[in-house]
């Protein structure tokens, strides 16, 4: 009870004090009998000497004094110890029991505080204090400066350090920079401090008391002035305020004060200005290291989207010091916001939010980051969950995350700890953050598209070599007949050149053929292959082949004989051409080098935006990189895995010949290397390098190879190759495109396009296999023979060609080879 009458008694002196004041001449610009006009030069000269009296009545500051201030504080750039220093001195001055700085950050609009007296607040205090209440002195109290309306959170942050022991006095320090606030609050003041004696009473209200300092002539309404008042010819107006000091004290004190901190700050400002800024750049440094390290934990969990996403939550309430937070991610199907995971656990089902909807919703429509200071006055705050849940929302931060596309989520944060509300600082964490988070986000979604494909992937590779599964039987039957008679009849003339394996025409006798030439070359017994497997193998890779009109299973099985002749006839492993690891990459390659060709070109594959262009484009060869994954699709399968008996080194290096073998059946990069091939000759095959050029050659001549067979062979192949390259003009012809002259069954006129491609491609290409081994030079004999009989059908026709594979029956022609152009099947690839 004495207490309240104590609290009472001391109001009631405040209150005194004030009318006192008002009945002195009006100080506080309360009353509202003033006429709005320009106090004269009299009035200025009355004002100067009530100031100078007023200085004179108080007993300047020693100068040792503050000598010994200004060294003290010239050894430190700390803001902190600054405050400290300069707290203590007014202290010292004043008598007063509080006091602490307010600075005001002008880029934010933000007042900070960070020590009360000596003490450093363990976390700093952020509040808002911009424009909107630092406004100019209405015309009608005449007086220029005046603080209409004290920031509630300024009232509350007063309440908070200071307690409820003492009054507190507001002076503002203003300083000559130009700034935001400044171009927002226009001030005519003549010094660089005034007082703003707002005075915070014991229960933590707020009293406005008008600046009685130093008047300036005023204009008058019509905007003249008796002394040519003019806001832009007055130097003070370029000022802003940089701190508030805050300092314990009553209305009484308040001159006194003010002399002191003005003998004080017109020393100290600058350099405490200066450490304010430092400590700002420091912060913003800290800031972004800060978030380098929340990037590099969040990158760290892309492979899981739950865990990134609680990782999400965690990290920005730890770096916004937030009570709670959500995330939503946008369903771009339905426009929802969708959570599974509310608060950084596991919801029971998940959160469905409409687009537009509250404040989520808002902002995802926006993509704006909302700031919220008071939830339950804002329009879009829905009440009911924190009424079911028992949670009292006092503020939200809500930021957008966002992609290269667009919104893809909304993190929305909820009360403030150890503040009033987010400030500026927050919106900017939440600001980079985000970016953060959309890149984690993404790349986690991304992942997780991924490894679904390669599920499906691996699901539809064990689909498809369930349904290519080759019975026990059928391989103890290709075992059992590699040693038939039949085939011993074969073995005298098979590793000849002039063999054509397409007159084999038996899939099993091909089948037991390819088993021998793995059996002749000495690879079964050098690299351990199982004989079951390596026939499971086999019959894997015939059935890999596409029932094409070329690129067919006959078509790998004449590539591969004729590098097993290649090998056979020049003796490469025996003469150590090439390594036996060399040799058998060679043979594995010539089989599996076109393994599930489609019958189109990588031109095509292009074109037609097919999947397998969206999977390899990006590294050319679409057609052959797709041969060589299915290649190791298969050489990965525990039932035909020929290369088990290779240590690590070596299945490495046969994977890496493998595909350096696949890729040059590509005639692009064949042309690619040429200029390196023509550099080959047979003593420097030495070389690593051109070992592997070599190698590379040899691969395109074997894919070329039934152009140096028989007149027959060479005849019936042309109508296969343009069976598939018509059939192709025609799928590009429905998509609207134009085809090449080869692939138009109405402009392709074959014996010239099989004259050009002897003379352009095959010849060349065996002109320099010639050059390395001699003995193969019956190779371009029969190249210029086959041109010469193309030469006569070109002739026979009489310029005549009418295109298609008509043109090609000519005397002597293979009925059953031939496959009439409205028969064509498929599409195909040249080569």
């Amino acid at each position: 009870m004495e207490e309240e009458m104590l609290a009472s008694d001391n109001n009631n002196d405040a209150g005194g004090d004030v009318e006192q004041q008002q009945d002195e001449g009006g100080e506080t610009g309360l009353s509202q009998d003033r006429t709005p006009e320009c106090s004269g030069e009299e009035e200025q000269e009355q004002q100067q000497q009530e100031t100078a009296a007023t200085a004179d009545d108080y007993e300047p500051c020693d100068p040792l004094i503050v000598l010994n201030l200004f060294q003290s504080l010239s050894s430190t750039t700390s803001s902190l110890e600054l405050q400290i220093k300069i707290n203590k001195h007014l202290r010292e001055l004043t008598g007063s029991p509080c006091v602490f700085l307010v600075p005001i950050l002008n880029s934010s609009e933000e007042g900070l505080i960070q020590v009360i007296n000596d003490n450093v607040l363990d976390k700093e205090l952020r509040f808002s204090i911009n424009s909107s209440h630092l406004k100019n002195a209405s015309q009608q109290n005449g007086y220029p400066f005046v603080i209409e309306d004290l920031n509630k959170d300024f009232s509350e942050v007063i309440e908070m350090v200071v307690g409820n022991k003492h009054n507190t006095l507001i002076f503002d320090i203003k300083s000559s920079r130009v700034s935001k606030l400044q171009t927002q609050i226009s001030t005519t003041s003549a010094s660089s401090l005034t007082s703003l004696p707002t005075l915070a009473s014991l229960d933590g209200s707020t009293t406005t008391i008008t600046n009685n300092a130093q008047q300036q002539p005023q204009c008058n309404t019509n905007g003249t002035s008796n002394n040519n008042c003019n806001n832009h010819s007055h130097p003070q107006q370029q000022q802003q305020i940089a701190l508030f000091v805050c300092i314990a004290g009553d209305n009484e004190s308040r001159s006194r004060y003010q002399f002191y901190i003005e003998d004080t700050f017109r020393y100290v400002l600058g350099h405490l200005l200066t450490a304010f800024e430092l400590f700002e750049e420091k912060r913003v440094r800290y800031q972004c290291q800060n978030l380098l390290q929340v990037a590099r934990r969040l990158l760290c969990n892309i492979g899981d989207l739950g865990q990134l996403l609680r990782g999400v939550m965690t990290e920005a309430k730890e770096l916004t010091t937030a009570e709670r937070c959500s995330l939503f991610l946008l369903d771009k199907a339905t426009g929802e916001l969708v959570s599974k995971v509310f608060d950084g656990n596991e919801a029971s089902k998940e959160i469905r939010i409409e687009s537009g909807k509250g404040i989520a919703g808002y902002v995802a429509q926006t993509g704006k980051l909302l700031n919220i200071r008071n939830a339950y006055q804002h329009p879009l705050f829905y009440k009911g969950v924190d009424e079911s849940t028992g949670f009292k929302t006092r503020n939200i931060l809500c930021f957008p995350i966002c992609d290269e596309q667009g919104v893809i989520g909304v993190a929305q944060l909820c009360n403030k700890i150890n503040g009033f509300h987010f400030d500026k600082c927050d919106e900017e964490v939440a600001t980079a953050f985000s970016v953060y988070c959309g890149i984690s986000i993404m790349h986690a979604l991304v992942h997780k598209q991924v490894q679904k494909a390669e599920a499906r992937y691996k699901l539809s590779q064990e689909l498809l070599l369930y349904h290519m599964k080759v019975p026990d039987t059928e391989i103890q039957h290709v075992l059992e007949g590699v040693n038939t008679s039949e085939t011993d009849q074969l073995l005298v003339e098979f590793p000849r050149f002039d063999f054509c394996p397409r007159d084999v025409r038996n899939y099993a006798l091909s089948v037991q053929l390819s088993m021998k030439m793995f059996y002749d070359l000495n690879f079964i017994t050098t690299f351990q292959i199982p004989e079951d497997k390596l026939a499971r193998f086999i019959l894997l890779v015939q059935r890999g082949y596409r029932d094409t009109p070329y690129h067919n299973w006959w078509h790998a099985f004449s590539v591969a004989h004729f590098a097993y002749s290649l090998m056979t006839n020049l003796q490469l492993i025996e003469k150590g051409i090439i390594t036996k690891m060399q040799g058998f990459s060679f043979l594995i390659a010539a089989f599996c080098h076109d393994l599930d060709h489609r019958g189109t070109s990588n031109t095509y594959q292009t074109q037609s935006s097919s999947p397998l262009a969206r999977l390899y484009s990006s590294e050319g060869s679409v057609n052959e990189r797709h041969h060589l994954s299915q290649a190791i699709c298969i050489l990965n399968d525990s039932s035909s895995k020929i290369l088990d008996g290779l240590s690590t080194e070596e299945f490495k290096e046969c994977i890496d010949y493998l595909r350096d073998l696949i890729l040059a059946t590509d005639l692009a990069n064949h042309f690619r290397i040429l200029p390196h091939l023509k550099r080959l000759r047979s003593e420097n095959l030495v070389e690593p390098a051109n070992q592997r050029l070599l190698l590379s050659l040899m691969i395109t001549c074997c894919d070329l190879s039934d152009q140096i067979k028989s007149w027959k062979t060479v005849q019936h192949v042309a109508h296969l190759v343009y069976a598939e390259f018509f059939n192709e003009g025609d799928l590009e012809k429905q998509m609207g495109l134009h085809p090449n002259a080869m692939m138009d069954r109405k402009k392709a006129c074959i014996p010239v396009l099989q004259i050009e491609f002897l003379t352009t491609v095959v010849r060349p290409t065996f002109e320099m296999l010639v050059t390395i081994f001699p003995q193969t030079d019956a190779f371009l004999a029969t190249i210029d023979s086959n041109r010469h009989q193309w030469e006569e059908v070109k002739e026979s026709t009489s310029g005549a060609c009418s295109g298609g594979s008509e043109c090609c029956e000519f005397q002597g022609g293979q009925e059953e080879c031939a496959v009439p152009a409205e028969d064509d099947g498929g599409s195909a690839q040249e080569g």
